[in-house]
């Protein structure tokens, strides 16, 4: 009996715990987590967290304007970036339900006098939607000299298409997923030539206003506009900036929304009615295709850590100033939103996935600090070994930083692009010493080595992440350039 009630008890104590584990997170759960992330990792800007139907958390943190110290609000505005997808592929699959457009409609159907008779003729919109139309982009990192010049100008949406948007095609159609920003830039030129009316009207109309969102629009240049958090950036030494100027129109269909977060979360609710899309359409834009991408949506089966699975469509956004990301996942209709206006990309995507993890039972653990904020003005301002020892010199201090694999490899990258290669092998070898079983860590660290000029040191790491992973295909491709290079004279 004794036997039997102990192991009664212990099935008890399992079925509790595991309870535990998934039971969601409390407000005040949240509300410490976003906190955190506030005191630890510097976030400024404004968050959502909802679950069926209900708002958990809406809070702001750090600064709207800085130049003026006024603090960000709750119903700031915000641009949004890359997070204008989702909203124009909704406004896509509105015309494609009333059979005002077509998925198989094509670019030379639709632009005739940009596209027809040319290779990028038969680029579908469903192609443009997905990000498989093969057609060229513009490019990918802000560091782009184009960026600086051609971005600057403002367009038409037909002169910038004519100019920027050729219709040769780097792959034929269908054929690959690559991320594209023409592709919906195109997608909204041809919502105007349909409907002809301006993509700004057709958003109103067909977006903001059935789904109740007052306070969004289409960011234009000169636009003056009540309660906008002003975007910035940091330099390499921590210091806020302003951020690079690109002229508005160059975003447009692609990434040129202005929202807040509680607009989003309307938008969010009314995709679970008929306001904006019947179920099958909902169901036909966030299905996956190539690279786990829907119809303007990333999708996407999490782990999560209590074994369950959970399906998640998101959006990240980014545009020089701002950064954003929007989670959504409909068994219990929750809802993560991130508006950011201090460009803090890795920061805004590791605090979504925290936030939606601890909502559906992850324990809550705080964000702990960041080794970059600390290393990185360090590094500038004394260099490399000052940096070491400020690392080495933590102690048990070094537990309250996040020191995660991925932690020591974006910090490494960083230094490696801003071509700071010492310190990017410092930091690298650190992540090697840290995670010796990773294949990963010390495939990075030949890059670093390499890009230093230290060969002997590039081959025995890539030798190592080979062994420890004999497919991959970066380190042995990097081995095989490495036998074939010749030693500087």
């Amino acid at each position: 009996m004794r036997l039997a009630a102990r192991v009664c008890g212990i099935a008890m104590l399992l079925c509790s715990f595991l309870a535990a584990a998934s039971a969601p997170a409390t407000p005040e759960q949240l509300r410490a987590l976003v906190d955190s992330y506030a005191s630890h990792r510097g976030f400024n800007g404004t968050v959502l967290v909802a679950r069926e139907g209900k708002v958990l958390l809406l809070a702001a943190h750090g600064k709207a304007n800085a130049e003026w110290s006024v603090p960000n609000r709750t119903d700031g505005r915000f641009r949004i970036g890359s997070l204008t997808k989702p909203l124009v592929a909704t406004l896509t699959m509105q015309l494609v339900e009333q059979g005002t457009l077509a998925l198989d409609g094509t670019l030379g159907g639709y632009l005739p006098e940009l596209y027809g008779n040319t290779p990028a003729a038969s680029v579908t919109v469903a192609q443009l939607l997905s990000h498989t139309s093969g057609l060229a982009d513009v490019p990918a990192r802000y560091t782009d000299p184009w960026w600086q010049t051609a971005a600057r100008r403002a367009y038409t949406p037909m002169d910038f298409a004519r100019e920027w948007i050729p219709p040769t095609l780097r792959e034929a159609p269908g054929q690959q997923w690559r991320y594209n920003n023409n592709g919906f830039f195109l997608l909204g030129v041809v919502i105007e030539r349909v409907t002809g009316a301006s993509l700004a009207d057709n958003l109103q109309a067909r977006i903001f206003a059935p789904a109740g969102m007052t306070a969004s629009g289409l960011y234009g240049d000169g636009t003056v506009l009540e309660r906008l958090a002003q975007g910035y950036a940091r330099t390499p030494q921590g210091q806020w900036t302003a951020p690079q100027w690109i002229d508005p129109s160059v975003s447009y269909a692609a990434a040129g929304i202005y929202t807040t977060a509680e607009d989003l979360y309307r938008f969010d609710q009314a995709l679970y009615g008929t306001s904006l899309l019947q179920a099958d359409t909902r169901a036909t834009m966030l299905q996956a295709r190539a690279a786990g991408y829907g119809f303007g949506w990333n999708v996407e089966t999490w782990t999560l850590a209590d074994g369950r699975t959970l399906p998640v469509v998101s959006h990240t956004g980014s545009v020089p100033g701002y950064q954003s990301y929007y989670l959504r996942a409909e068994p219990h209709r929750d809802a993560v939103i991130i508006l950011d206006n201090l460009w803090q990309g890795a920061l805004v995507a590791a605090m979504g996935r925290d936030l939606l993890e601890v909502l559906n039972g992850k324990p809550m653990q705080p964000a702990k600090r960041s080794l970059d904020d600390l290393l990185t003005p360090i590094a500038y301002q004394q260099g490399v070994d000052a940096m070491a020892r400020a690392y080495t010199g933590l102690g048990a201090r070094g537990r309250d930083y996040d020191q995660s694999e991925a932690a020591f490899n974006s910090l490494g990258y960083k230094f490696l692009r801003a071509d700071r290669k010492e310190a990017a092998v410092r930091v690298l070898e650190w992540g090697a010493a840290a995670y010796p079983a990773s294949a990963n860590a010390h495939d990075s660290l030949g890059e670093a080595y390499r890009a230093a000029g230290r060969r002997d040191p590039a081959r025995r790491s890539y030798q190592t992440a080979l062994t420890l992973d004999p497919a991959s295909k970066s380190a042995r491709a990097a081995l095989a350039e490495l036998e074939g290079e010749h030693p500087p004279r």
